[in-house]
């Protein structure tokens, strides 16, 4: 048990402060980018990170978690396993290439032709790290995974902001990130020096087999469910809806950085020790989510009622029809947070065949729920609620499959940890909207923080009254580290 506490807490260290720190630089990178480009460009992108997304999904093929969970692997194995990754890299690389031509006449938009050439150095360079990365999340080493990121995110980032500044234009938003990923692929390298085997053997591919497939599986069916919005935006709405839209939807996605994405790719690698005692993961799992939607509830309350200020501040006057769909996707901020980290539960606990079934069922939801919204009103709006509603009937389906049917616990014992955030959170939504009645004028910013730390004040109190956290508590143990600082 300590140890299992104590790698818990040193992956969670190094992970939130890689998350936490990457996000404070990647909010000052991406809100001078969003002066510097046009929606456009983010657009443009956009449409090609679909035809990414999914090939990066068969360079991975369920390997990475795969080599961490299981333990019997030898470095021959893992250097034949490298050696699949880089034939299956050149293949997708190659994949991507070559399509670029009939998916830029798809969209008809020539310069998704070059973008998507390039973006095929990522796709192989992603697959080409797939065993070293997975080989440094095994052996636990979040404090150099740490430094690594925070370093490359400022270069690279630094990188990206000249080059638009010069008129590089979509290009600013495509080739850092490409660099990144090779610098990472030779510093995990330099940690596990895998090596590249002219002759192969399939052997070690087998015994990872039957973990990977369904995995793999999973991933295939999970892109259609978080493209298939971008897919009908970009196709039948427009470009520009497209840009909007994926400006929301990234921010949208930060506090899910901000909290899931320091636990994600800490969960596997420490929980799999527990492998064979589910109902012990189980316990774990839901302190864990317990914490997690104390958080996620009522921020996903603040950012629906700041939304204008929040997206005025960080991009302009210029995003503000990004603003409706922001705070619609707001709303499934929470559901978003409780069932991304599920995922590598069911991996822990050797159940990844349940995951895909799992998967299929969410993907299925979410592509007729979007299909319907578009139905209804091709606006972006439209397609935002879509993806909130489906948010929300996938967190009930991922639940009963993990807790009722792999860990065999009442749901009920587990819904009922959220009772509490739930209410919270429709407290500050009554205090908003009393705050929205009140004659105030001034600028973006001020506003954003005095909303903000109305929002804050309110929950903590709310959450010390019902003994969810010790506020005095909290204070003291800050001030005695401020102290011995």
């Amino acid at each position: 048990m300590g140890e299992f506490r104590q790698n818990l807490k040193r992956g969670l260290f190094w992970t939130a402060l890689d998350k936490y720190s990457g996000q404070i630089i990647g909010i000052g990178i991406s809100m001078v980018l969003a002066r510097l480009l046009t929606p456009y460009d983010y657009g443009v992108v956009a449409t090609a990170s679909v035809i990414i997304n999914f090939l990066s999904i068969f360079t991975s093929i369920g390997i990475g978690p795969a080599v961490i969970q299981k333990k019997d692997l030898s470095d021959e194995d893992i250097n034949h396993i490298f050696t699949f990754t880089v034939i299956v890299g050149l293949i997708c690389g190659g994949i991507c290439f070559g399509s670029s031509w009939p998916v830029a006449d798809y969209y008809k938009n020539p310069i998704i032709v070059p973008v998507l050439q390039i973006l095929a150095i990522g796709v192989f360079l992603g697959a080409i790290n797939m065993v070293p990365s997975a080989l440094m999340s095994k052996h636990l080493r979040f404090k150099e995974m740490a430094t690594r990121s925070l370093a490359f995110q400022v270069f690279f980032g630094l990188l990206g902001i000249g080059a638009a500044f010069y008129g590089a234009g979509v290009y600013a938003l495509i080739v850092p990130p490409i660099l990144a990923s090779l610098g990472t692929f030779l510093y995990n390298r330099h940690f596990y020096p895998v090596k590249l085997r002219l002759h192969f053997s399939l052997a070690p591919i087998r015994k990872i087999f039957s973990f990977s497939s369904y995995l793999f599986l999973f991933e295939l069916f999970n892109y259609f469910s978080r493209n298939i919005d971008k897919v009908i935006i970009g196709r039948y709405i427009s470009e520009n809806a497209l840009g909007y839209y994926e400006k929301s939807y990234r921010l949208m996605q930060l506090p899910l950085q901000n909290i899931t994405a320091v636990i994600y790719p800490v969960l596997q690698p420490v929980l799999s020790d527990l492998q064979d005692k589910p109902k012990e993961i189980g316990e774990k799992f839901v302190r864990i989510i317990s914490t997690i939607s104390l958080m996620g509830f009522p921020f996903s309350v603040i950012l629906f009622f700041c939304a204008s200020e929040i997206v005025t501040v960080m991009f302009g006057p210029q995003w503000t029809p990004a603003i409706p769909s922001f705070r619609i996707l707001a709303i499934s901020v929470p559901f978003i947070l409780i069932n991304n980290p599920t995922g590598p539960v069911f991996l822990a606990c050797n159940a990844s065949k349940r995951l895909f079934y799992t998967g299929v069922v969410n993907t299925c939801i979410t592509i007729s729920g979007i299909l319907i919204a578009a139905c209804i009103d091709k606006t972006i709006e439209m397609i935002a609620w879509g993806w909130t509603i489906t948010s929300i009937i996938n967190v009930l389906n991922t639940y009963s499959q993990l807790y009722g049917r792999l860990i065999r616990t009442s749901l009920k014992d587990v819904f009922r940890i959220f009772l509490h955030p739930l209410v919270c959170a429709a407290l500050l939504a009554a205090a908003y909207v009393g705050y929205g009645y009140i004659p105030v004028s001034m600028a973006a910013f001020p506003n954003l923080c005095i909303k903000g730390l109305l929002g804050l004040i309110l929950g903590l109190t709310f959450y010390n009254l019902n003994r969810d956290i010790n506020l005095r508590k909290m204070i003291r143990s800050l001030r005695d580290k401020l102290r011995h600082k």
